[in-house]
């Protein structure tokens, strides 16, 4: 599906409900894959809907009212389920028009995960870039867990990521450890704690920088990140209060994970969620629902001209 508003353009694939190119004036502000009408696998998880749980559950288990469920081990190297189960699904437009298109999904019982859920993601192009509107809600007669999370990589108008410094609110830094799960209290980004600062600058720059970790952004507000260019221009992206949690993950060749068509394989994720790795274990910021009722956020990609 292509939307378009003014100069803006925005492809959403229905496989995985996210954007596959976002660009205002032919400027990129998400890195994109594949060629129009290629609703191929997105690499590296590059902009696709996380649910019912974002990142990492440890060895695939969680426990609801004393009963154990096994996810699939889709992380088998950390032995993680990671991403939940709708990031390769294939979604079903249910209206669409010329700036704006609806995604939902069903995905039924799963193994691991019982309950029905009714998902959907809404796109809306503007002049400026896309925003998103998502809702999941419980369509099981019992009371269930969840989390959502968006595995976005901003782009700053298209330049090599290690031409760009981004920039973060004030935030706390989750230590993970070499499963990328928790290991203990948060602490402030100019700590070390077994892991070197993150994003401590006002405008961090990328060169070189390698990232994989979790960040908190305290507060009740809008939260936003920016990323840009050598020229100061680049890409808004902000969120609803309910998104409160980043993972920051840099693909690179050097770790064996590169961005394809990206010089050194280098990209930047900044990944929106209502909970951190392992909430459906730890249980931080993990939303309870009871049957009916329904987890909402939102986001939005925006120029930033300076």
């Amino acid at each position: 599906m292509t939307l378009t508003a003014g100069d803006c353009r925005a492809v959403i694939s229905p496989r995985g409900g996210g954007p596959q190119h976002l660009s205002v004036g032919g400027r990129d502000l998400l890195q994109g894959y594949g060629g129009a009408g290629e609703p191929g696998p997105a690499p590296l998880s590059a902009n696709v809907v996380l649910a019912p749980w974002p990142n990492r559950t440890r060895d695939g288990e969680f426990t609801v009212a004393g009963r154990r469920y096994n996810l699939e081990i889709n992380e088998p190297d950390r032995s993680n389920a990671i991403h939940g189960f709708v990031d390769d699904a294939v979604w079903t437009v249910s209206s669409s028009g010329e700036d704006a298109v609806t995604l939902t999904i069903d995905p039924g019982t799963l193994p691991g995960w019982p309950w029905p859920l009714h998902l959907e993601v809404a796109y809306r192009a503007a002049v400026d870039g896309l925003s998103a509107e998502f809702l999941l809600r419980n369509d099981s007669p019992e009371r269930i867990p969840a989390a959502c999370g968006f595995h976005l990589y901003p782009s700053a108008f298209g330049a090599p990521v290690d031409e760009c410094t981004l920039a973060a609110p004030g935030h706390s830094v989750l230590p993970l450890d070499d499963r990328n799960l928790p290991v203990g209290e948060e602490v402030d980004d100019t700590q070390d704690a077994g892991q070197a600062a993150v994003l401590s600058e006002p405008e961090t720059p990328m060169a070189g920088r390698l990232l994989d970790h979790c960040l908190h952004v305290p507060g009740t507000g809008p939260v936003a990140f920016t990323l840009r260019d050598a020229t100061g221009r680049g890409v808004l992206l902000e969120t609803s209060p309910e998104l409160r949690w980043f993972q920051v993950f840099t693909p690179d060749e050097a770790w064996g994970m590169p961005y394809p068509g990206q010089p050194g394989g280098r990209a930047v994720a900044v990944e929106p969620m209502t909970a951190p790795p392992d909430a459906l274990n730890s249980g931080t910021d993990l939303t309870w629902l009871v049957p009916g009722e329904s987890l909402t956020c939102r986001w939005a990609v925006r120029v930033l001209d300076g």
